[in-house]
């Protein structure tokens, strides 16, 4: 019984306030308008950009004219579909780092193309799966939302294409939270909406920004066996740590029309997985000035047990009720408000949320990740360079291979620039991939030297700097590890790069054996200068010993050849 009693905390916030209609740490993205296109959606007064900033692939398209009505929000009416590459990625900028924020993508297919038949595809939120809900026909839009925690500072998210059709997307939402709020969503986890209501809405209609602060869109809620209540008076969001639902929504709230039975609700509507872990989130305001002699108190009970209790909303004053450990283990789950012996008003409930927790993957080092982002931006790669360097597996990026380790987040070990054209020096963030052994930078226009902090790299042992025009000279640490074997340096073909005559730098060491085999490279060493004086003084030695030896016997014959071979060996 205790163990259930911890379930629900009470949450009780203190009255701030804000300016009404900011919107710091919101990004809005239309998804296939074009690059130089922006405007202030009419609806929601939002700022909304063209996506061309945050994604190099895909086409513009818009929705057939059929589904083109007066309703219908701008940003379903364009979309940008993926016809190419099997992952594209958007890269959300600017993020706060540890922060919480709502994502929300957005669909709709409206036969653009005129076949009638919206695809399906995957969806990834970083490196993990997001299971979206895409329309299932021409005249739907649906969107999906998640809070999570920023593990970066960009998010990535990418669509997939799984062979039903072309990924399409029509846009991308961003929205900074309160980080006292939904503590549930942390850097292991993150909360997927699975509903969001508004229980006796007096106006049938979603109500979101400006009326909700973060943007969360609440849909009404109304069932035949309850009782819609609301109030003209304004309310106490408690704006300065809290959840602050929506005015509108918090200004309304049903109660069982039996005033003697339960309010009560269960999810999912249809069975799922028993395995799926949920978080509900109830918040409560009193709209009625009540009597001396009227009191409204209630407890709380899910799945049938008694979880929290007795309770009486506030008049005129938000309190936010939510389970601090999840719910699982059922096909169904069920919250049931129950009034207690001495109340004489029955429960009411005005907004709540639920939501599924989804188990975050590791994502790839974030200090290797901003080093190999970095190096993208200064060297304009295209490539698939999107999204997570190393995961999901089956996507990591071209020319590069990664470590992954059980116990720690993957790491790039191996980097293959070859032949990308690349021209500048040699870029400073190559020495944040601590972990890389193999690094091939080969046949490209890099000027400069060559950088003092490639010493600095300690599992470091193969790199091909050739075919450049690097200038200066090679840095000392980097030839004494080639003498002593524990690097292959080849930086040939760089003719103003100061070379030690008495050191080749040009090993013959496949760079396979050090994790890079996604491009086999022939390295061609000339050994035979420092060979040939060996060779020609052994030849002379035997051409004497041959004449010796018709002079003396073969046990003599035998004892010099094989002080000599033993002298020049």
């Amino acid at each position: 019984m205790r163990m259930v009693l911890h379930l629900f905390v009470w949450v009780f916030l203190a009255l701030a306030i804000r300016v009404h209609g900011q919107q710091e740490g919101f990004l809005s993205i239309d998804c296939g308008i074009a690059g130089d296109l922006s405007y202030t959606d009419d609806t929601t007064q939002m700022f909304y950009t063209s996506d061309t900033k945050f994604i190099d692939t895909g086409t513009n398209k818009e929705i057939a004219a059929t589904y083109m009505t007066q309703t219908l929000p701008r940003q379903y009416q364009n979309l940008r579909i993926f016809p190419n590459g099997t992952r594209n990625c958007y890269t959300l900028t600017p993020v706060i780092k540890s922060n919480r924020y709502l994502l929300r993508a957005s669909f709709m297919y409206g036969n653009y193309d005129g076949l009638n038949q919206p695809p399906q595809f995957d969806a990834y939120l970083g490196v993990d799966r997001w299971e979206i809900d895409l329309p299932s026909n021409s005249s739907l839009y649906v969107w999906n939302e998640i809070i999570m925690v920023a593990s970066l500072d960009y998010i990535s998210v990418c669509l997939v294409n799984t062979g039903r059709g072309t990924p399409f997307i029509s846009a991308l939402e961003l929205r900074l939270l309160d980080n006292s709020t939904y503590q549930a969503a942390n850097e292991s986890q993150s909360l997927q909406l699975y509903t969001r209501l508004d229980p006796g809405s007096t106006s049938g209609k979603r109500i979101r920004y400006p009326a909700d602060d973060y943007d969360r869109i609440w849909s009404p809620w109304v069932e035949n066996f309850w009782t819609p209540i609301n109030t003209s008076f304004s309310i106490n969001l408690r704006k300065d740590v809290g959840y602050q639902p929506a005015l509108a929504v918090m200004n309304t709230a049903a109660m069982p029309t039996n005033t003697s039975a339960n309010l009560s609700f269960y999810f999912p509507t249809s069975n799922v997985d028993p395995r799926l872990q949920y978080h509900v989130f109830l918040h409560f305001a009193e709209l009625e000035q009540l009597q001396n002699n009227q009191s409204r108190e209630f407890n709380f009970s899910l799945d049938g047990e008694y979880a929290l209790g007795p309770f009486s909303p506030k008049y005129l004053s938000v309190n936010t009720i939510f389970t601090t450990s999840p719910l699982s283990g059922r096909d169904q789950h069920v919250v049931d408000l129950y009034k207690t012996a001495s109340s004489t008003l029955p429960p009411i409930l005005n907004a709540v949320e639920v939501y599924i927790v989804k188990q975050l993957t590791s994502p790839t080092d974030g200090q290797d990740v901003d080093a190999i982002m970095n190096i993208k931006a200064v060297y304009q790669i295209k490539r698939n360079w999107m999204g997570d360097p190393c995961l999901p597996v089956n996507y990591s990026w071209n020319g590069l291979n990664c470590s992954y380790p059980d116990s720690s987040a993957p790491t790039i070990i191996s980097l293959d620039l070859s032949s990308s054209g690349l021209m500048g020096e040699i870029a400073p963030s190559l020495a944040n991939l601590t972990s890389i052994q193999s690094l091939d930078a080969s046949n490209n226009s890099l000027t400069g030297p060559v950088p003092e902090f490639l010493t600095e790299l300690p599992s470091l042992k193969f790199l091909n700097l050739s075919n450049n025009n690097l200038t200066g000279a090679i840095p000392t640490v980097l030839l004494e590890r080639l003498k002593n074997g524990s690097l292959s340096l080849s930086v040939d073909n760089n003719p103003n790069l100061i070379k030690p005559s008495n050191v080749n730098v040009n090993n013959d060491i496949n760079p396979c054996q050090v994790g890079s085999c996604k491009k086999r490279r022939k390295v061609l060493v000339p050994v035979l200068a420092s060979v040939i004086p060996s060779l020609l003084l052994l030849t002379i030695a035997v051409f004497v010993l041959w004449k010796l030896s018709q002079r003396r016997n073969q046990r003599g014959n035998i004892a010099i050849i094989t002080s000599v071979f033993y002298i020049f060996h």
